[in-house]
């Protein structure tokens, strides 16, 4: 592996240090169990013989389609030792729980279509689990209700849990944003209930954690209260917040984000566009008046911003104390010169995906929280390691699971 970080920064003292946790979660929990490793922790990520299905979700480095030129699965899975184990059968059980017996905390996912060996549905027990570990259950609707059972996929997590009202054009259908944020938002909670779980062992012992992603997305910007207050047409892709010039504007070279909630962010406004003739009414400064002009000054609003360079017009406006921002798409984010300068990205190595840029950094700190210590595991890439050099078991038993199929 390859970094751009300082060895001894690697070497720093983290908060997890010593924790160990077994992630059998998938593509749900993947970026949760992603910040137990970032913080220290070995996180052991234990997939399927066949591989993790981020293995197959695009893009994938180069246009090359092979499981381990998955960029997703290269960000999600970084910093993870990784093991092959087909958890759904009984004959794992035996490995499970000599893995079970290292494990501090244990992530997971289980459901109807693949059941987890050791996994009691009904009383939420895990049989090969330690009796003080934490087990971190990640799943689309919870483990109990009459929906504990039904199948999700990002897309339709997004969906179910409003995101989609308010996504996408007010005379357009509905969208959903790309990847699986709703997930990986499920991950940030799954993380800290784990680590939260961690903390209050020494009085609490071990515990397990339901996490729905359905309940982490409709309580999130107080979705269910403006539903209570105003049922689903008062609010959503049709509703705009604030008066012009409020609001996402096409310029010459992208979008400019434009925020004037104060009575001097008219003025600033003016003064970023150097006091336009079409903008000069002075009655234009009350926002009241601006909300009664509202479709035609947005008009005459945008006929003077498309002319205008966004990164030109942020410079000015943020020179005149107007809350602007341009608008990056990924691909202008990750070519930012603020971003780069930031340290945000970090490039890794591996053989599966050569060479590759993940994001990094979300926050800084002396020591450093946070160190990139290895790339995403190769499929099986730690069995050695981990059946072998940790759990004591010969070669030839490695191999004789291999063929039966169980790792």
């Amino acid at each position: 592996m390859a970094d751009q970080h300082d060895p001894a920064e690697r070497d720093a003292p983290q908060p997890l240090d010593g924790v160990r946790v077994l992630d059998l979660s998938g593509a749900i929990g993947a970026y949760g169990t992603r910040l137990l490793a970032d913080l220290g922790a070995d996180v052991v990520k234990v997939e399927p013989p066949t591989g993790d299905a981020l293995r197959r979700r695009p893009p994938f480095k180069d246009g090359v389609t092979a499981p381990e030129a998955s960029l997703v699965f290269a960000c999600h899975n970084a910093n993870k030792r990784g093991i092959t184990l087909d958890a759904t059968s009984d004959a794992a059980l035996p490995l499970l729980a000599e893995l079970g017996a290292t494990a501090d905390a244990v992530v997971i996912s289980p459901s109807r279509r693949a059941p987890l060996a050791g996994w009691d549905r009904d009383a939420m027990t895990l049989a090969w689990a330690r009796p003080d570990a934490i087990v971190t259950a990640v799943t689309p609707f919870g483990l109990t209700g009459p929906m504990r059972d039904h199948r999700a996929t990002a897309f339709t997590s997004y969906a179910a849990g409003g995101g989609m009202h308010r996504t996408g054009a007010p005379d357009g259908p509905p969208v959903a944003v790309p990847g699986q944020q709703q997930w990986d938002e499920a991950g940030i909670y799954a993380a800290l209930g784990t680590m939260a779980g961690l903390r209050a062992r020494p009085t609490a012992g071990g515990q397990v954690l339901d996490l729905a992603v359905h309940e982490v997305a409709a309580s999130k910007d107080f979705l269910l209260e403006r539903y209570d207050m105003t049922g689903l047409g008062g609010w959503g892709r049709s509703i705009l917040v604030g008066y012009p010039p409020t609001g996402a504007w096409a310029c010459a070279d992208g979008e400019l984000q434009v925020s004037t909630h104060q009575l001097y962010h008219w003025e600033a406004f003016l003064a970023m566009l150097g006091h336009p003739e079409e903008l000069a009414e002075p009655s234009l400064s009350d926002p009241l008046v601006r909300r009664d002009l509202f479709e035609g000054l947005r008009d005459t609003i945008a006929d003077l911003l498309a002319k205008e360079s966004r990164l030109d017009l942020f410079e000015r406006g943020q020179g005149f104390g107007l809350p602007c921002n341009p608008s990056n798409t990924p691909g202008e984010f990750v070519r930012d010169d603020h971003a780069r300068a930031r340290g945000m990205f970090v490039s890794t190595t591996n053989e599966g995906t050569g060479t590759v840029e993940l994001p990094w950094g979300s926050f800084k700190s002396s020591p450093a929280l946070l160190t990139l210590r290895r790339p995403a595991p190769t499929l099986g890439q730690h069995n050695r390691e981990l059946y072998l050099d940790e759990l004591g078991h010969a070669a030839a038993e490695l191999d004789g699971w291999k063929q039966a199929g169980l790792v």
